[in-house]
């Protein structure tokens, strides 16, 4: 048995500013995130890939927030290995649901537009498999996170911690960086290029501008996750040149952004949610006269 003893005055500051801000988080982003799956199932079309990630966006939000208890616990006390073990991997496989989701959205919206005719072949099945896809590549990324995760004495209590000898947790963490942020955000990047070049387009020009609500997704996406990476990052190159990381200090109050991440963006349909109501779908006789536009005002009327 482990001694689950603690002193209070091992607190340090950013124990409790990440404990309150993971406290906030977890308050306010379980709730909203159930509010957002009410709403899109009753006010949404049920057949829109579209609105299926959103929801998909929705549930590993919720999955990432119900761990946050636990993490205030193990910020203040100590907690045991198989507790470290199990929430670690809810919260690497909805961390990276989350990634994968966003990705899809744009890259989903970019395809849509400038090859509607390909997007069109594809069946309920296949969109279905392709979300099954996205929850198992998830779960196969949250692997090295998960087993490489340890329980390390630090002081008066045991923390939850990547515990490697430096060259495996060098590689770990630029795996992380590539998978979880730089190459998802390199695919996002690349489709919203092809859409501006297509919005640029005399003909197109006001026809296939990227929606409100998408874009408010991934710039979000990228504040919230972006200092995490940073000072993952920096202690990389701080393992290369054997010098003294100055960022790690804040790496915890870093991580919480993350979480913070995932109860703001039911705020981001909030804003939306007088437009997304307001939606018409299209007549038959419009459609017919108008079938390949029509690809890409569905898909603007869904998230506009």
């Amino acid at each position: 048995m482990q001694n689950h003893s603690f002193n209070s005055t091992s607190w340090t500051t950013a124990n409790l500013v990440s404990s309150g801000l993971m406290g906030l988080c977890f308050m306010v982003g379980v709730p909203g995130n159930i509010a957002v799956i009410l709403f899109i199932v009753r006010h949404l079309k049920k057949d829109n890939f579209t609105v299926h990630l959103m929801l998909n966006l929705a549930a590993a939000d919720i999955l990432c927030l119900i761990t946050l208890p636990v993490w205030i616990y193990s910020e203040l006390n100590s907690i045991d290995q198989s507790t470290c073990k199990l929430f670690t991997a809810l919260v690497y496989c909805s961390m990276y649901s989350s990634v994968i989701t966003v990705t899809m959205l744009s890259l989903y919206r970019c395809l849509r537009i400038r090859h509607p005719q390909l997007w069109s072949r594809m069946s309920r099945r296949r969109e279905r498999a392709l979300m099954f896809c996205g929850w198992a590549l998830a779960l196969l990324f949250s692997c090295p996170g998960v087993l490489t995760q340890e329980i390390v004495k630090r002081e008066s209590k045991m923390e939850c911690e990547r515990n490697l000898d430096s060259d495996a947790r060098l590689v770990v963490a630029v795996m992380e960086s590539l998978l979880g942020f730089f190459l998802p955000f390199s695919v996002i990047l690349t489709s919203y290029y092809y859409l501006h070049k297509k919005a640029t387009r005399g003909a197109f020009r006001h026809r296939y501008r990227p929606t409100k609500l998408l874009t408010r997704i991934v710039v979000i996406f990228f504040i919230f996750w972006a200092p995490h990476h940073i000072i993952k990052l920096e202690e990389i190159f701080a393992q290369f040149s054997k010098s003294q990381p100055v960022l790690s200090p804040i790496s915890d109050i870093a991580g919480c952004l993350t979480f913070i991440n995932s109860c703001v963006n039911p705020f981001l349909y909030a804003f939306s949610s007088k437009s997304l109501r307001q939606q018409k779908p299209e007549s038959k006789t419009k459609s017919s006269q108008h079938s390949q536009g029509d690809h890409s005002r569905v898909v603007n009327s869904s998230l506009n």
